[in-house]
């Protein structure tokens, strides 16, 4: 009996993941709301892999949708065109035409573990309106994330950790580990029976 508890609290212990973990594996959709009914403005939105790279930028295959436009160069591609200028005037940003809670940013790309999101805001004015809701959904629509970035101050970053894989010499140890319970567990039940 004591032996099949150490087993399960072995496997226990490799299911169990930090509380503080945020782990987002095959991310195809993020979602940006306004946490406040109001226009929704985004300079940029940069959603980047481990490997460093912005699959959110539309020169790596990402594509934005809004839910409305305040004007036609003010269009959702402005928030993955690589630039974080945030001056309405300049033609630099996202802006959407209605203020009110059902304006949406969505930026879909091709499968990816992400390590970080970043959002920068508007920076010539209304920066106040730059608090955002953030959920980021897989291919089958499932939410693997979902919360606040602040970019009231110009830019708000969330990071995430990796998936936890354990390296092949921990496999090694455990496949060792158990396999000495279980000849440890299977000794003591013959020395019973004798």
């Amino acid at each position: 009996m004591k032996m099949m508890m150490t087993v399960i609290g072995a496997a226990a212990m490799l299911a169990t993941v930090p509380a503080a973990a945020v782990v987002v594996t095959g991310a195809t959709k993020i979602e940006v709301t306004n946490a406040f009914p109001d226009y929704l403005q985004v300079a940029e939105l940069r959603a980047f892999n481990f490997g460093a790279l912005n699959v959110a930028a539309s020169a790596n295959g990402g594509v934005a949708s809004g839910s409305s436009v305040y004007a036609g160069y003010s269009t959702p591609d402005k928030a993955i065109d690589g630039n974080t200028g945030g001056n309405y005037y300049s033609d630099t940003i996202f802006h959407s035409a209605g203020n009110g809670s059902g304006e949406f940013l969505d930026v879909t790309f091709a499968a990816a573990n992400l390590s970080s999101l970043s959002i920068f805001g508007r920076t010539d004015c209304c920066g106040a309106r730059d608090l955002y809701n953030v959920t980021i959904f897989n291919a089958a629509g499932a939410t693997l994330y979902s919360g606040q970035i602040d970019a009231r101050n110009q830019t708000g970053t969330v990071t995430f950790d990796a998936a936890v894989v354990p390296e092949p010499a921990s496999w090694a140890m455990m496949v060792a580990g158990f396999g000495l319970v279980g000849f440890a567990a299977r000794r003591r039940l013959a020395a019973v029976a004798v």
